[in-house]
């Protein structure tokens, strides 16, 4: 059998069958979502917190003051400072959890599988490194909330300096920045979870031999047509497909705001 025809054969034997094959598949895809679910509401509401701590330090100032938006500034900068050790914690912790959902997951599963399978639950599958990698993302990332606002005030009180806005507008965006900075975390939130989720599926399902995965969306009206156009699909864990209208290319799960997630193909015999 070539190749073509082992990945088409393994494929079917995981997405198609009868009626119970299909509720099963069903359960799977709502396990998996309540898993990452989960971890995202956990993560939102830590990044949220310190969003509004950053609102409050730019509302304590009169709008379009030279010396308030310096004052700003220098407290942003050294807010994102203080927050490294807690963006550490917070960030390791959400790692942890999404990890272990995954791998509780993978348990589930163990029976069908074989050694190498369980080899990897034992924990020798190289996941520590990347749980380091994200870890230092996360606290990037973190950091990065005040910072961004702190640019965002500046950004702001030059258009207002030169005339670009009036003080009334400039008033306005100050009092909602506690709008941005929230959106801003949800985003970092949401997108991190996601691809925190994506990485360990892909190395657990490499490091046991998987070479292919199914591309599922969540089939709602938010969905992006090219994800729409990539749900059912099967795809290369070396290639990432073209998933974005600008050419971009990602696994499920890795490109902001993406809820889609890869099944893998699981080689037909593990030894």
């Amino acid at each position: 059998m070539n190749s073509s025809a082992f990945v088409k054969t393994i494929a079917e034997s995981f997405t198609t069958g009868d009626v119970w094959q299909s509720r099963r598949q069903r359960e799977r895809e709502a396990q998996h979502f309540a898993r990452v679910r989960n971890a995202y509401y956990q993560y939102a509401a830590k990044l949220r917190r310190i969003a509004r701590h950053v609102a409050d330090i730019i509302r304590a100032y009169p709008p379009g003051d030279p010396a308030g938006v310096a004052e700003i500034e220098r407290y942003l900068n050294e807010y994102s400072y203080i927050l490294r050790p807690w963006a550490r914690q917070a960030g390791a912790l959400m790692i942890a959890e999404v990890s272990r959902r995954d791998e509780l997951a993978w348990m589930r599963h163990a029976r069908m599988l074989g050694r190498e399978l369980k080899r990897e639950l034992l924990g020798m599958t190289p996941t520590g490194d990347l749980a380091r990698i994200l870890v230092e993302d996360q606290v990037n990332l973190i950091t990065s909330i005040p910072i961004m606002a702190a640019r965002d005030v500046q950004k702001w009180s030059r258009e207002y300096w030169t005339g670009g806005v009036r003080y009334d507008e400039l008033a306005q965006r100050i009092a909602n920045a506690n709008d941005v900075t929230q959106n801003r975390a949800t985003l970092i939130a949401r997108t991190e979870t996601a691809k925190t989720s994506a990485t360990f599926t892909q190395a657990r399902a490499q490091y046991i031999g998987s070479t292919h995965y199914i591309w599922h969306s969540v089939q709602d009206l938010d969905v992006r047509r090219m994800h729409k156009i990539l749900n059912g699909s099967t795809q290369r864990w070396d290639d990432p497909p073209v998933a974005e209208e600008g050419g971009q290319r990602h696994h499920p799960g890795e490109f902001p705001n993406c809820r889609c997630y890869a099944e893998p193909i699981l080689p037909a015999v593990i030894q």
